[in-house]
């Protein structure tokens, strides 16, 4: 695992001296176009504005390294990477323009005579006044004494690269530091201009539209969320379970020898097995984050490919093998068709969501940040299992891993933006079950009932309330609730089935509501925060509620002056 640092809260001490600035000088400035993968992240900076636009890294740093290595090698890779002296408009249209050059100003603060950490150094850096990820493609700051660097963090834009990208960054400022020979700019390689040049020729036109075609099928088919579960009551927070296993690496050495699949592989085909367990179902359409680094040019590209792919991954093979199997075919075919345009993805996002009366969450269930065998120094592993909480930004997601390290000890993260409907016990619960599991498929191929037998976890319970409708787990009293909110003061009665036609809508004829159409704009525009409702699927319009509402005959008996489903052919998103 790279070493990303975290921020301390306690009391620092380091005084700030004048800043270092840094000049440098690159082969080629230009204009152009964003890439795919830049468009996706500004387009989630400008839906999420408070959003951290930024990946911390800790400088690799050996002892009594000079101040003059880090500012010579900072001056080589600004020259190398035209990312990181790139700056982003919003348009339109849309635009990176990258500088031929300029100066990097690096924060730098005297340590005196104690020891430093890297965390505090970026709290430091945290509150230095804010720059835009997309005016400052990144920030530096540094612990001195002397003419000694002790350590270093850097801040580096997301529109400037992803975590591969970044992993470049660290993988060549680690050597460059170390290595005064070998600080030359090398060989012209594959930059963000390129790229986005790229995409606009074929074959690359080509598979991202084979990519949306893909994402179409998927928007009509799959569950708006693939795990459910009732509301708790207690607040809607977003926390994350880290489980740190040792044993469960070991494991993952033993299945990788067996079965010839990488361990990411192996830990998703685990994970899909707990909530196929858990869910109920077999198969599972999903998120995953897609590298989109599959040719040699991407090796050392910094900038940002990874996009959200969907997977699709079918546990019914008879046993764990086959479903390690199926998760690397997953995996493949993700990879395959993680570029496209997020902007039309979006657009048959919203006509998907208007004709089934659901909203999606584009968060990935799975994130693969394992970077490579070779990247860092292994961190001390603790000796036996253990499991640790965070505290998270907000998200809509109901389940999402990351999955750090698999070598020293399996480091994989579980978290939610729902501990009202996912608590504590029950992200405890599902890491738990995926850590048996790779327990016991250490020694052995496990058959299907074999594999339940050792998660020991059941399907979540579903009362009468739940239903299952087009792929989706949703509750009726939440659809009804959707209504009494969004129809207001108009009476509203949801019914589970009429006639053979689920989830039927009866309401009184108002100013507001006139028509099917009307009712489902106002259901659709309320239903953003409500992951087990959907709209419903029909609409009847009365002229009068009756006295009783929960009573379907009594609607079935009052005139009806409007109905349909409500879903305007061609919405256009």
């Amino acid at each position: 695992m790279p070493n990303v640092s975290t921020a301390l809260a306690h009391e620092l001490t380091l005084t700030e001296c004048e800043p270092i600035v840094v000049p440098f000088q690159g082969d080629r400035a230009g204009d152009g176009p964003l890439t795919l993968g830049q468009l996706n992240i500004l387009r989630w900076l400008d839906a999420f504005p408070d959003s951290h636009g930024w990946m911390r890294w800790e400088l690799e740093l050996p002892e009594g390294t000079d101040l003059d290595d880090v500012t010579e090698t900072f001056a080589v890779l600004l020259a190398r990477h035209e990312g990181l002296r790139s700056t982003y408009a919003a348009g339109p249209p849309p635009a990176q323009r990258v500088a031929a050059a300029g100066e990097l100003v690096i924060h730098r603060f005297d340590a005196g005579t104690r020891p430093v950490e890297a965390a505090e150094l970026g709290h430091l850096l945290d509150t230095r006044a804010p720059h835009s990820p997309k005016t400052h493609p990144l920030r530096v700051a540094l612990a001195t004494r002397g003419g000694k660097v002790l350590a270093g963090v850097m801040d580096l834009s997301h529109l400037t690269a992803d975590f591969l990208g970044l992993a470049v960054f660290g993988r060549e400022f680690a050597h460059l530091v170390r290595h005064p020979a070998d600080r030359e700019v090398g060989q012209a390689r594959h930059q963000p201009l390129d790229q986005a040049w790229a995409e606009r020729r074929a074959p690359l036109a080509r598979r991202t539209a084979s990519a949306l075609t893909l994402w179409e099928s998927v928007l009509n088919r799959a569950p708006h969320h693939l795990y459910t579960a009732a509301s708790t009551g207690a607040p809607r927070d977003s926390v994350a379970a880290e489980l740190c296993s040792p044993a469960a690496a070991t494991a993952l050495a033993a299945i990788e020898a067996r079965t010839g699949s990488g361990r990411p592989a192996i830990v998703l085909a685990a994970i899909c097995v707990v909530l196929s367990q858990r869910t109920g179902q077999s198969a599972g359409d999903f998120l995953t984050l897609s590298s989109n680094r599959y040719d040699s040019r991407s090796a050392d590209y910094l900038g940002t490919l990874v996009q959200s792919a969907p997977m699709r991954v079918d546990t019914a093979a008879v046993s764990f093998d086959g479903c390690v199997h199926q998760a690397w075919l997953a995996t493949v075919k993700a990879g395959r068709h993680g570029i496209y345009d997020v902007e039309k993805r979006s657009r048959l996002a919203a006509q998907a969501e208007h004709r089934r009366g659901v909203r999606f969450c584009f968060e990935p269930l799975f994130n693969n940040l394992v970077v490579g065998r070779i990247d860092s120094p292994p961190q001390e592993a603790p000796a036996g299992t253990t499991l640790a909480w965070t505290p998270m930004v907000e998200t809509d997601v109901m389940l999402r891993f990351d999955l750090f390290a698999a070598e020293e000890t399996l480091r994989l993260r579980l978290w939610t933006g729902h501990l009202d409907r996912v608590p504590r016990d029950e992200l405890e619960r599902i890491l738990s079950a995926i850590e048996n599991l790779l327990l016991s498929a250490a020694s052995e191929d496990l058959s299907r009932p074999r594999m339940d037998e050792v998660t020991g976890l059941d399907p979540l319970p579903r009362d009468g309330d739940w239903l299952l409708v087009d792929s989706c787990w949703i509750q009726v009293g939440d659809v009804q609730r959707l209504l009494d909110e969004v129809l207001a003061p108009l009476s509203a009665r949801v019914f589970p089935e009429v006639r053979g036609e689920p989830l039927v809508a009866f309401l009184a004829r108002g100013p507001r509501v006139r028509s099917a159409e009307e009712a489902h704009t106002l259901c659709m525009e309320g239903l953003s925060h409500r992951p087990t409702a959907m709209t419903p699927r029909r609409y009847v319009l009365c002229d009068h509620a009756p006295d009783d509402v929960t009573d379907l005959d009594a609607w079935l008996s009052r005139p009806v002056v409007a109905e349909g489903a409500g879903r305007t052919t061609g919405h256009p998103g």
